[in-house]
């Protein structure tokens, strides 16, 4: 099972990396062809802003399985090592609890874009489907972060260092 998970983990890292460079070389020629030739594309624009989403999404959830994401640890830095993991824990339940809030609603907006049967302006995909990457990328941060809530729990039962329960390694 852990290595299926490995492997996951491999190709969303790999499909964030490729999707950054094909977005950029995409818009490095719509610059150019719009510029040069005069020629713009109405789906570079959509398309881009589309897989700006599902990155913005992806990346949180793996900065999530790193435990990089971004936080206020000024407290933290002052306090033993057991507090800190309970800080630690709280601070990882509230941003679960939220992230699935943020999942429990937009499934509900992605079920009533599916419904009104409206499609995107240039792509002509459904204008459900650039909603998709926000309900299931919120349950797997709201699943990481219920991980790293239960690892800091551990480590405060066990009263381990800190620095030890930081991120997957």
């Amino acid at each position: 099972m852990e290595k299926l998970f490995k492997v996951l983990s491999n190709i969303e890292e790999l499909f964030i990396g490729y999707a950054l460079l094909g977005l950029a070389i995409i818009a490095t020629l719509q610059v150019v062809l719009r510029y040069t030739f005069g020629i713009a594309y109405d789906w570079v624009d959509e398309g881009s802003r589309y897989m700006i989403i599902l990155i913005t999404f992806m990346g949180a959830a793996v900065c999530v399985k790193y435990g990089t994401h971004f936080g206020m640890d000024a407290l933290v830095q002052y306090v033993p090592n057991r507090v800190k993991h309970l800080l630690k824990v709280i601070a990882n339940l509230v941003s679960a609890f939220s992230m699935f809030v943020i999942f429990y609603y937009s499934w509900i907006q992605i079920w009533k874009l599916s419904r009104f049967g409206a499609t995107t302006p240039s792509l002509q995909i459904p204008m459900y489907i650039p909603y998709l990457p926000i309900g299931i990328f919120t349950l797997v941060i709201a699943i990481r972060f219920l991980i790293q809530a239960f690892k800091h729990g551990r480590s405060m039962v066990n009263n381990s260092p800190f620095e030890t329960t930081m991120g997957v390694h």
